[in-house]
């Protein structure tokens, strides 16, 4: 499954529900996978979601946290392991308009980490994406003992950490080298 192709009902916040705080718990287990930076993490249990949502003057500030489970491979050894997500996430939206008008005028650099929404209803859905890819290491570990597998012949070191392997293979554009460290 795409992350595009996520969606819950109750990361769209209509705006006009709700005067100045908008507090909201709860769970998505619609979304049975996402794609990752290195694979396709399987949700193990639902998405816990806690909101908080404030207008604030010109913008909205929209804060949570996000708890689930995911099942990664160990880059290392490619066992299937469990990833536990506990993040929060902080973003403040202005309205379009504003964007349209701060463009005529100037760019801002305090604006580079600020989103922007159009109309009433603001969708929250890209922030809780990208919080939980945020939070898998770019090379998940089932443990940092992790030995990994044999690069000759493939087998866990975990399981057999005595393992020597017998047979080094050599590139045959090196064996004319090889002969030389023999002598």
């Amino acid at each position: 499954m795409l992350n595009e192709d996520l969606y819950s009902k109750d990361l769209i916040i209509n705006l006009e529900s709700f005067d100045e705080l908008l507090e909201k718990d709860f769970e998505i287990d619609n979304w049975h996978s996402i794609q990752l930076l290195a694979e396709e993490a399987e949700f193990l249990d639902t998405i816990s979601v806690s909101l908080e949502v404030r207008k604030s003057g010109d913008g909205i500030i929209a804060k949570g946290r996000i708890k689930t489970l995911l099942g990664l491979h160990c880059s290392r050894c490619l066992k299937k392991m469990k990833h536990e997500v506990d993040e929060t996430f902080d973003s403040v939206y202005v309205s379009s308009l504003f964007e349209e008008k701060n463009l005529k005028t100037e760019h801002l650099e305090s604006l580079d980490d600020t989103f922007f929404y159009d109309g009433s209803n603001l969708d929250l859905t890209e922030r809780i994406i990208e919080a939980i890819i945020l939070s898998v290491q770019e090379k998940p570990l089932c443990s940092q003992e992790c030995k990994g597998l044999c690069p000759v012949c493939g087998m866990d070191l975990n399981e057999n950490p005595q393992h020597v392997c017998c047979e080094k293979e050599i590139d045959p554009r090196f064996e004319v080298l090889n002969k030389l460290l023999e002598k």
